[in-house]
């Protein structure tokens, strides 16, 4: 499959309509969240040969597919528990970037706090990229629209992806960012709108609990309530208030049936969604530890591993927007 869309100078006829009439073929670029700048600019180039063309396309296929090797590496490289860390840490700060481009980001700048485009640092926030900096490499998906002329209707399909470039802010100069509304210090300042915010998207009814058994901080009962152990200090019980509203969205079923983790994933998915939403939140996440993460990815394949890489990055995107919803 080509790496890049069809160009409008092949020669092709355009798709002809049911009723006889041609339709229009376009072709576009899907970017990452905030860089919808990096599509092609009109500026004015000078004319090629076809040959010089067909080597810069196999040149941009070439470097796709490279950062395609590249992300399947980083998979699987994940699974080491100081990187698994720094890819949720990574995560808390792209989680609007897909899983690859999450991978990318930690694997290339594991440092990275706020990343855009070179023209979206200029454009959006009046800084510039210095001098001799190198961009992070990021898969930018391709995608073919089609556009039936007598039909409201178009359709999108997938036709490969190109290398992009972003620039972490230490990258650049400029004027200061705008600080975040949302963060929270480390002692949980806002530890009762944080708690309010968790009852808010909650599916199920948050109590305080009095009589755990010892070592348990809380727990979900599916179905029923998630239960949070009362006393604790401020900070432990955030951090069990979101774990636990994790497992109540990712595990709410009959954990013997078909297609339900196990309970060493269950555990890994739940704690890496807590420390996600900490970390975007501002919350101190020095308490949480991962040690496990290496020997629970012992014998999972890499399709298994990417599964989970994908099921906590999307219950942390959608966590995090909630939760900044709810205490805004």
């Amino acid at each position: 499959m080509g790496l890049l869309c069809p160009s409008p100078t092949t020669g092709r006829k355009p798709l002809a309509s049911k009723g006889g009439k041609r339709a229009r073929r376009t072709c576009e670029t899907r970017h990452p969240k905030g860089d919808k700048d990096m599509a092609a600019t009109k500026s004015t180039k000078r004319h090629t040969s076809k040959e010089e063309r067909q080597q810069a396309r196999e040149k941009a296929q070439e470097r796709a597919q490279a950062a395609l090797d590249r992300l399947g590496e980083g998979v699987r490289a994940v699974y080491d528990s100081e990187r698994w860390e720094s890819w949720l840490r990574s995560l808390s700060k792209f989680y609007d970037y897909s899983l690859g481009n999450t991978i990318l980001i930690a694997m290339q700048m594991p440092t990275a706090t706020h990343v855009a485009s070179f023209r979206s640092w200029k454009r959006d926030f009046n800084r510039y990229v210095k001098k001799g900096e190198r961009g992070i490499e990021i898969l930018v998906p391709m995608l073919v629209r089609d556009k039936d002329e007598d039909a409201d209707e178009e359709r999108r399909r997938l036709v490969g992806f190109r290398v992009g470039h972003v620039f972490d802010v230490s990258q650049t100069d400029g004027e200061p960012l705008p600080t975040i509304v949302d963060e929270v210090a480390g002692d949980v300042e806002r530890y009762d709108s944080i708690l309010d915010a968790v009852r808010a998207v909650s599916a199920y009814p948050v109590e305080f609990v009095s009589d755990l058994p010892e070592g348990t901080n809380g727990f979900f009962r599916r179905g029923e309530l998630v239960a949070i152990r009362e006393g604790m200090p401020q900070g432990q019980t955030v951090k069990t208030a979101l774990h636990e509203l994790a497992h109540s969205r990712l595990h709410d079923g009959d954990p013997m049936a078909e297609g339900m983790p196990d309970r060493a994933m269950r555990e890994v998915q739940a704690e890496s969604v807590a420390y996600t939403v900490s970390a975007a939140l501002g919350l101190d996440t020095s308490g949480y530890s991962f040690g496990y993460v290496a020997s629970w990815a012992v014998g999972k394949t890499d399709e298994e591993m990417r599964a989970c890489l994908q099921v906590v990055r999307d219950a942390a995107k959608a966590m995090v927007e909630e939760l900044q919803a709810a205490m805004a």
